[in-house]
Formats: structure tokens, sequence, C-alpha cells
């Protein structure tokens, strides 16, 4: 049985029998219960934003540290048993279990449809990481064909678009193994996405500046596990004003200070709005178009084309602390209402990051919608939600951002023109 208690909007989960020791304790020392949680929930504050920032998790002489600091702000080492238990009790709320079952062990060859599903199913998020699963795909390949039908049930199981990539590379070896003839020279004309090209054209033209509210779940693992634990919320004011996107940061009361975005320490994306879009179906991009089947996206049928943007043509960068800016190229695959043109969902992945750079996957996802713009009470196709994912293999520190976009509204400023009497000249003598 577990017990709940909430302080000051914090949630702690205990048993009966450490609510027990808590209560016994505090009463001995004549320690107030409801100091202890907040000083227990100001201690593990400072420890989860050390994580957030991306630094690594602290040492024990660390935590003692900070935790005698602020027991003794608050009078609390005048009660050593009071002191004792919150030692106790902080590393066993910061210090995550580890699995106790055994590590998957994946097979040293191609993997099977079936395999690979099972391994989506069972392993990943609780032991195992897709980029983990991506590599070891790159060194063994796949026995199957990754078909349109195929590559939707991956997606179905949880599959991102680093492993989907991954994927598709070892497929196109297959069919160069194969002797297959491949087509050289530029690409034929496709009808369909020559005409979405000039819807997004005509979107981006008739998009109105906005206002709307951009709200950050961040997460990590530093386990490698697979399985995301909360960092914390962020809410900016995000402006679209002439073709350009700005980040305020929005406060409240109560709740975490939220920073600008380029100073928020861990993962941040920017350009999930017209940019990423613009980017992809510019003509100078050269984006390479394949068609990948259809899917059905909520109430709408879709055309789906998997694309590749090669790096001199691309204006996608990534950038990580203590290493240059990087001018990638990418590829994913993109979902368009087969009926409107209007493109619905994009899904991408960074290709080939150098292998001394301290990001070895970057990914995002991106969901478009009709929303009514207040202001002008007319529906346009916008982002309602968004998924990021950046990582480094190597030091088993991943990194994901859920966005969600609310309240959007018309971009409005307002000018005062004040009239001013020019001053009268002095009567001269």
């Amino acid at each position: 049985m577990t017990l709940l208690t909430k302080v000051r909007g914090w949630s702690i989960k205990y048993s009966v029998a450490i609510r027990r020791k808590i209560t016994f304790t505090c009463r001995l020392n004549g320690f107030s219960l409801s100091n202890f949680a907040i000083i227990f929930i100001r201690i593990h504050d400072k420890m989860r934003m050390a994580r957030v920032a991306g630094q690594p998790s602290p040492a024990k002489r660390y935590t003692l540290k900070v935790m005698t600091l602020i027991c003794t702000e608050n009078a609390t080492m005048k009660y050593p048993l009071v002191l004792c238990l919150l030692t106790a009790l902080l590393f066993q709320f910061n210090v995550p279990a580890r699995a106790q079952t055994l590590p998957t062990r994946l097979p040293d060859h191609p993997l099977t449809l079936a395999e690979l599903n099972l391994l989506l199913r069972r392993s990943v998020g609780r032991d195992l990481t897709e980029a983990v699963l991506a590599v070891h795909i790159e060194k063994t390949g796949i026995d199957f064909d990754p078909t349109p039908d195929v590559m939707k049930r991956l997606r179905a199981n949880g599959a991102h678009q680093h492993l989907i990539n991954t994927i598709r590379r070892q497929a196109d070896k297959l069919l160069d193994a194969g002797g297959k003839v491949v087509r050289t020279g530029p690409a034929p004309v496709d009808p369909f996405i020559e005409e979405t090209r000039r819807a997004v054209r005509d979107y981006l033209e008739e998009l109105p500046d906005f206002i709307c509210n951009q709200v950050v779940e961040r997460y990590y693992d530093y386990e490698a596990r697979g399985a995301w634990d909360k960092a914390d919320t962020l809410t900016y004011e995000l402006t679209y004003n002439r073709r350009r996107e700005s980040y305020k940061p929005i406060n409240a009361v109560g709740r975490p200070v939220t920073r600008p975005i380029d100073q928020s320490g861990g993962a941040f994306s920017t350009g999930d709005f017209a940019s990423g879009l613009a980017s992809l179906f510019d003509v100078e991009t050269k984006t390479i178009f394949k068609p990948a089947g259809k899917d059905r996206l909520g109430n709408h049928v879709t055309l789906l084309y998997d694309f590749t943007v090669e790096q001199p043509n691309s204006k996608l960068s990534v950038t990580a602390d203590g290493a240059p800016t990087l001018i990638v190229g990418y590829s994913g695959t993109i979902w368009i209402d087969e009926e409107t043109k209007r493109v619905l969902r994009i899904d991408q992945a960074v290709n080939d990051l150098p292998l001394s750079y301290p990001v070895t996957h970057s990914e995002s996802s991106v969901d478009y919608d009709l929303v009514r713009l207040r202001g002008i009470e007319v529906d346009f196709l916008l982002p309602i939600r968004a998924e990021f994912i950046i990582a480094d293999r190597r030091l088993r520190r991943y990194y994901r951002n859920l966005l969600s976009f609310k309240f959007y509204r018309k971009f409005e400023t307002d000018i005062k023109i004040i009239e001013e009497t020019p001053p009268e000249k002095p009567n001269g003598r």
C-alpha cells in the first residue's frame, strides 16, 4: 500500500511503513511533518534541476553538502535524527532503481520482421533504446522487405524516424547487392508532389502573423533504458512575424522559472512552424521524394512520401555544447492529404553525423491540423504538437521534448501616433 502527500503543488509517494518512520522521528524531535516534506522537496528539486541542465547525477558528497546547507537554513541541524532520515529518503527517491532483469540479448544474425516487432514491444522502453537497436541493425542487417505496410506496423509499435531511416538504408543495400538497375540522372517529376509544392507555397503566402503558447515537456534517460523520466515543463509565447519565429518565456508564480529558450539548458528545438516546411519544398533544396504508400491519419486519407535532403542543399542545423554548429542532411517521411494536398505530418532524422561530434542522432516529428485563429476567425493549417529527440549514445544520454501549441491568435501591434505642436518661436527684440 502506498500513500500520496501533496505539499506546495508537489506529490510525494511512499509506503505506509516509511510514513510511520517519518511521523515517529519528527514527533520525537518536535519537528513539523510539513516542514520535513518542504525541505525534502527543496533538496530533490535542486538535484532534479542539475539533471535538466545536462549535468551528471550528483555524487553522495555533493548531495549531503546541498542537504546540509538547506537544513541549516531551516534549523534542521538541531535534529540529527531528522537529518539522517532525510538522507535515507533522498537517496531512495533520487536514485532510480535499476532493472533486475537481464539485459536483452540481440541476435547475431539479420533481424526478421517478427524479431524486430518483438524487440519494439517488449524490450525498447525497458532495457533497450532505439538508438542501440539501430546500431545493431547497421551491423547485422535485416531479413525482410520494408514495404509500406511493414513500416506502418513498425511505427505502430513505437519506431521513430531514426530507426525507420536505418531500416531503409539496409533495404537499399539489399537492392544494390541484388544487382537491381538504378535510374541515374534527374528523377521524374511527380505531379502530386508538384501540386503539394504549389499548395505549400500558397499556404505560406496566405499565413498571417500570429502568436501562440508553446508548452515544452522535457524528459531524459541517463541509463539507456528507453524509458523517460520527466525533468520539467517550460512555457513560451511564440510569435510568428514576417516569416520568422521568436520565443518569449512565460513565468507564473509557484512554478519553476522559464528561461530564454537558448539558455534553458538540456535540449531544445526551433523552426517547428513554417520554416521547416518551406525549406523542405523549396526548389533549391532539391528534396528527393519517393512514394511510400497510403495511410489514414485521423479522418484524413494520406499519401506517404519518403524524402531525403542532401547536406549541400540543407538548411537544417545541429548544435551541441562545446562543439561547432553543423549543417546536416536529413531524411524522413511526410503525410500529405490526398484530397487537399495539405501536409499533415513530417517525421525526420539527421543523417551521418561525424563520429567525433557530441550528438549521435537527432530526430523530430511535427503534426499539423486546421486551427481557428482568434482575431480573424479563420482556419489555418498550423502545428498542434511536436516531438524532438536528441542523444549521445556513447555517454548514454538521451533527451526528449514533447511540444504542444495552444491559444493561437492574430499578431497585432499597437501604434499610437502623437501629434506634437511645434514650440512657438520667442519674440525677437
